[in-house]
């Protein structure tokens, strides 16, 4: 069973809360996609994966951030295909202009006042490397050089 039949059993809160989008908004994200690789199905392209579990990839990526590794480890898909699948439906989602974060300016901002909103975006996967700065000596044991 794969991720796309796992989604299709959950209740609309449920899924709501894996894939990160209710339920209609991931039916007009399919639709988009269905179609754009219909049009590339008649130009002769191999099938490939399913257009379903392209979007389930994608959301899944998107909203747990997990490394593409892990991700290809569990749907037992190449690393690099699951980068592609990503690249292709961030592409084709953001080429239809109906999902553009632009948007989101438009969305929240007051209709009677003229405020200028300024949308950051935050990657919280870096954090410091944790090591030793200074005293390192201290917590070194010195076995190193008795290997010769």
């Amino acid at each position: 069973m794969n991720a796309y039949e796992k989604l299709e059993k959950l209740s609309d809160s449920d899924f709501k809360l894996i894939t990160g989008v209710p339920r209609k908004t991931f039916d007009a994200m399919l639709e988009i996609l269905k179609i754009t690789k219909e049009n590339s199905l008649k130009k002769g392209g191999p099938k490939g994966v399913s257009v379903e579990l392209r979007l389930a990839i994608a959301l899944e990526y998107w909203r747990e951030y997990r490394s593409m590794r892990h991700m290809a480890n569990d749907h037992q898909i190449p690393r690099s295909t699951i980068c592609r699948i990503i690249q292709w439906v961030e592409d084709v989602l953001s080429e239809s202009g109906e999902f553009m974060l632009c948007d989101l300016k438009e969305k929240f901002k007051p209709q009677d006042e003229e405020i200028d909103l300024e949308i950051v975006m935050i990657d919280v996967e870096e954090q410091p490397i944790e090591r030793p700065k200074y005293e390192q000596k201290s917590s070194y044991s010195g076995k190193k050089n008795a290997h010769n």
